[in-house]
């Protein structure tokens, strides 16, 4: 086991300790008081910057959803708003909802139990993609990560019913496979099925997600996105498939077959033929069941929502659903989010603003540009190339001038059921999704995964670009009366965090237009992935909560927060700023509190590090954290200099 010096309670975010000195622990001598009242809501895992944040936007935009719905608020004049609250009416329509019961289904289900064998689901298998209903693997269009300015076809493998492939070997899964198991039979049993027929499914789906697993990437290994790049020809593709008449399947979905299919995991195709069997037709059947239950449950009644709950509950930890109301709105952020995001950006986030976090960005990037300037460990031509790519990096901030013509398409229909439209849209969304195979790349398009309404933000290495959304863009993490200095650790630690993801272990192999390309020298690259492991073994082994953190898992993440919070010092530097402010504003965005099954959850699967650990680590290294707060050898935040990793 890992030891620290760090002193107050490394490793439990939900102990307070406001005896706690900055000197001997940076996170909690700023965060204890919060810790000390703050209280996870019932419906929510977590609570901390991000989800104070998303509280406050979800109840403003709530109220702004009713006041459409009852006319109370004139609608703007935005495209698709208007679909997006009358989806809200009907997914907040309970009394609809609750009378309906499992009869929205009915159709699809059949076309899952009418399955008699292999050679009947394999007849059926564009109907089955098209439906969207579920299926063993995945197929989808997206950019051609070696030129990027082209579409490619993907084939991936789908969610395992655990959150992580990985997480079959560890110990408490056959705890979660069991809750996950009685709570499909009682969905099952909930859509009309009988008991023994509901437990044979769920038993049966169970064996063979097991089967899956086994060729699945973990999410650490999924973390390497150049890894996933994998283009097999065509030919060789389809050579793959001994039982599946795969011809059939791509030329029903596709406009025209590409000449390449880039294979996200090899080592799943490699056994496809073990998973598409006749020999292993009702175990397959029975996952496609299930799977389909388990992933609609919650847009039918109250009652089928309360049932599948009892998963989530164990893999996450909230007490309690959401209310109905929030459920509502959560159903149409995830099919017209970005058109919700378009309407929150304009509505609540203003040009003055916005002008003002450009130009922090720009301060950034001008403090990365002359860090890597001055940069000791790179040779001339790689520092070249990587201020090629750090200049050319483009910025998306607020929300976007334009959203996709998909939203256009999307049709939401009153005298349907909740369930036909979600499908309905899920089908418009595949179909579209497989029409850009012959289009160029759009790269001013923001993307459905950053609409302007999240905390969140991001670096695409595709694009080469980087995006701060206007949910994000607000206290504790930016305000326009805050300090620079404060801004600077907040909002412009983020900043900085999203402009090293180019230049960590996987925005690395990317070159400037987003290509994977090998920029590197032999001797630079060697060095880079010496400091990367120096990173690794900061981070890896310390127990958090219990549970030991993986530093391999969390390696780009951990780069990008370190390369993150050191260029907004050198900037508030640059700017004769307060860095105690830096580093506790820093400390103070990261605060949270969460309970022990998303903790366990997390550092399982998530390429984050622990909140404390993010906050405490990373300060540990920066040289003027130690001046800033006279940190001396025995004091808990002290770490050796030979210890320290410099990079960015």
């Amino acid at each position: 086991m890992k030891t620290f010096k760090i002193r107050g309670g490394l490793g439990d975010s939900a102990v307070a300790n406001t005896d706690a000195k900055l000197q001997d622990n940076l996170y909690l001598a700023t965060n204890s008081k919060w810790l000390e009242k703050a209280e996870i809501p019932a419906d929510r895992p977590m609570i901390g910057g991000f989800t104070e944040l998303d509280i406050k936007i979800k109840k403003q935009l709530l109220q702004d959803f009713d006041d459409f719905a009852s006319n109370n608020k004139v609608l703007p004049k935005i495209a698709n708003l208007d679909k997006a609250v009358q989806l809200y009416q009907l997914a907040l329509n309970f009394k609809q909802r609750d009378a309906q019961g499992a009869n929205p289904i009915q159709a699809d289900l059949k076309k899952l139990t009418s399955l008699k064998n292999f050679s009947d689901f394999d007849e059926h298998t564009v109907d089955l993609v098209k439906s969207v209903l579920a299926f063993p693997f995945n197929l989808g269009v997206d950019v051609d990560m070696k030129n990027t300015t082209k579409n490619a076809l993907y084939f991936g493998s789908p969610e395992t019913f655990l959150p992580d492939a990985a997480n079959y070997k560890d110990s408490s899964a056959d705890e979660l496979l069991s809750i996950f198991e009685k709570q499909s039979v009682q969905l099952l049993k909930l859509a009309g099925f009988n008991e023994n027929d509901s437990k044979k499914y769920a038993a049966s789906a169970i064996k063979f997600d097991k089967l899956l697993a086994q060729y699945k990437k973990s999410q650490e290994e999924l973390n390497d996105i150049a890894a996933a790049y994998n283009p097999y020809s065509l030919s060789d593709f389809k050579a793959a498939f001994t039982n599946l008449t795969i011809d059939q399947l791509l030329n029903g979905l596709l406009p025209n077959l590409p000449e390449k299919v880039i294979v996200i995991e090899p080592k799943f195709l490699e056994h496809i033929n073990e998973l598409l069997s006749p020999d292993n037709f009702e175990e397959l059947k029975s996952w496609l069941l299930v799977s389909f239950i388990n992933r609609y449950a919650s847009y039918l009644s109250q009652e089928f929502r309360e049932a599948a709950f009892t998963y989530d509950h164990a893999v996450y930890g909230a007490k309690e659903l959401q209310s109905q109301a929030k459920q509502a709105y959560g159903i149409v952020n995830d099919v017209l989010g970005e058109v919700i995001g378009l309407y929150y950006g304009q509505t609540y986030f203003g040009p003055k603003a916005k002008a003002d976090v450009e130009q922090m960005i720009k301060k950034i990037l001008a403090t990365y540009k002359t860090r890597l300037q001055n940069n000791d460990w790179l040779t001339p031509a790689t520092q070249k190339q990587a201020l090629k790519k750090l200049n050319a990096i483009t910025l998306k901030i607020g929300y976007p001038d334009k959203l996709s013509d998909l939203y256009d398409q999307i049709q939401v229909s009153s005298d349907k059921s909740l369930y036909e439209n979600i499908i309905a849209a899920n089908q418009t969304k595949l179909v579209y999704n497989f029409s850009q195979l012959n289009e160029p790349v759009d790269r001013t398009l923001w993307g459905a995964d950053l609409p302007a309404n999240e905390i969140n933000a991001g670096y695409n290495p595709t694009n080469n670009d980087i995006t701060f959304a206007a949910g994000i863009l607000q206290k504790p993490f930016y305000s326009l009366d805050n300090t620079l200095s404060e801004n600077l650790g907040g909002i412009g630690a983020v900043i900085g965090h999203e402009i090293t993801h180019a230049f960590d272990p996987n925005g690395s192999k990317f070159d400037e237009v987003g290509n994977i390309r090998n920029w590197w020298s032999d001797e630079d690259y060697a060095k880079f992935n010496e400091l990367s492991q120096a990173e690794i073994t900061l981070f890896d082994g310390i127990v958090c909560g219990g549970i030991k953190t993986n530093g391999n898992l969390t390696v780009g993440e951990n780069v990008a927060d370190l390369g993150g919070l050191t260029a907004a010092v050198e900037t508030a530097k640059k700017e004769n700023g307060n860095l105690q402010e830096v580093f506790q504003s820093w400390a103070k965005i990261w605060r949270g509190k969460m309970t022990p099954q998303v903790r366990k959850t997390l550092i399982a699967y998530d390429s984050h590090a622990p909140r404390e650990l993010r906050v405490n680590v990373a300060a540990q290294s920066i040289d003027d954290f130690y001046t800033a707060f006279n940190i001396k050898p025995g004091d808990g935040m002290w770490l050796d200099p030979e210890k320290r990793v410099y990079i960015w």
